[in-house]
């Protein structure tokens, strides 16, 4: 997983700044599911980071700009959320008790670009997929219940 030189690295390498918010913003979504901006102030704000609001939103616009981080609309809430770019692309599974976002970074559909190009004459550049259901925590809350 990067570190903090890694992620100065990576903002050089986009003509970015190495502000340390940049850095701070990389750290929180490094390792997690995708956020709101709320959720990564919130972070970062427990840990006594005196940043405001609005500076985390064009933090997280810029990131997205330069594709760093990616900008998602999962949820029927209509907040989009951002996450760490740590390969070209991640689908989500998103349970519909919580709302938990579980990151998949495979792919099952490896193969279905060149079918669409062979067979269809269609050039795929991008493609998300989004899995419904419920986690193992609602599963779990469920079956107690009943």
């Amino acid at each position: 997983m990067p570190d903090q030189n890694e992620f100065e690295n990576l903002l050089t390498n986009r003509n970015l700044k190495r502000t340390k918010t940049r850095i701070l913003v990389l750290e929180v979504l490094k390792d997690s599911s995708p956020k709101t901006v709320d959720e990564i102030f919130s972070t970062l704000y427990q840990n006594h980071m005196k940043l405001s609001l609005s500076t985390v939103y064009r933090t997280c616009e810029t990131l997205t700009e330069k594709g760093i981080l990616s900008k998602v609309n999962l949820t029927d809430d209509g907040v989009a959320r951002y996450e760490y770019m740590k390969s070209e692309h991640t689908h989500h599974a998103i349970c519909l008790g919580c709302n938990k976002i579980i990151p998949i970074d495979d792919c099952p559909y490896g193969q279905f670009d060149q079918i669409m190009k062979s067979k269809y004459g269609f050039d795929v550049k991008s493609h998300h997929i989004e899995i419904y259901g419920y986690c193992q925590d609602c599963i779990r809350k469920r079956e107690e219940k009943e």
